[in-house]
């Protein structure tokens, strides 16, 4: 059940991250729809915001200890007792792994251009947004980012999908129900928390300890 488990939050935190990217195309496709003559259109603060947005960056924390766990311990094969299982399981941690290097491709790509737009000249330094904002979309370089971005964006989309089917149909066969793994996940996040006062004290507890010693 960890593993399920582990399959969802991982699925969560993914369309989180294609939600997000969803949010930059649309932005993006809009500023480069207006080039060269109408970027005005959009107003100083949405092309701001498209300046930010094309240069932000999200570091990705993956903890890959369950999967490390279900790939090597034979014991946790065993459990399942059931290979297609087992093979559904394995192929949602592969393809999750495409996903995140895919996106992490993406985005390195992304800031490479834009630190090159930036040592060439800082956003702040340009008269106004609009500026700012033209002088990224000329470059080659963010072109090719947005010519492939929205393409992108699909592909990961369609392969998540498939990764959500396999871990739905998983929970179906193992007849584990989505309110048992939230369950799970709670206990998770209240061990993680739970840390016992005695391992708690202050330096000042200490002092006050030694105090009444003496």
């Amino acid at each position: 059940m960890l593993t399920l488990h582990n399959l969802d939050a991982s699925t969560r935190n993914m369309q989180t991250l294609l939600d997000e990217l969803q949010q930059y195309d649309t932005l993006f496709t809009r500023a480069a729809s207006l080039m060269p003559d109408r970027l005005g259109q959009m107003g100083s603060d949405s092309l701001q915001m498209f300046v930010n947005a094309f240069g932000s960056r999200r570091l990705l924390m993956t903890d890959h200890t369950t999967s490390s766990i279900f790939s090597n311990s034979f014991e946790v094969w065993q459990c399942l007792d059931d290979e297609k299982v087992i093979g559904r399981i394995g192929n949602c941690y592969s393809v999750l792994d495409v996903c995140r290097k895919e996106y992490l491709r993406m985005e390195e790509l992304r800031q490479k251009a834009y630190q090159a737009y930036w040592h060439e000249c800082p956003p702040m330094d340009y008269p106004d947004a609009e500026k700012a904002a033209k002088a990224l979309l000329e470059r080659y370089d963010v072109r090719y980012v947005l010519s492939i971005h929205s393409n992108v964006i699909q592909m990961l989309k369609h392969t998540h999908g498939i990764v959500c089917q396999l871990n739905e149909r998983n929970k179906q066969v193992l007849h584990i129900t989505q309110e048992e793994l939230d369950e799970v996940g709670k206990l998770l996040e209240q061990n993680s928390y739970n840390i016992k006062s005695d391992d708690m004290q202050t330096p000042e507890n200490n002092l006050n300890e030694n105090e009444v010693n003496e």
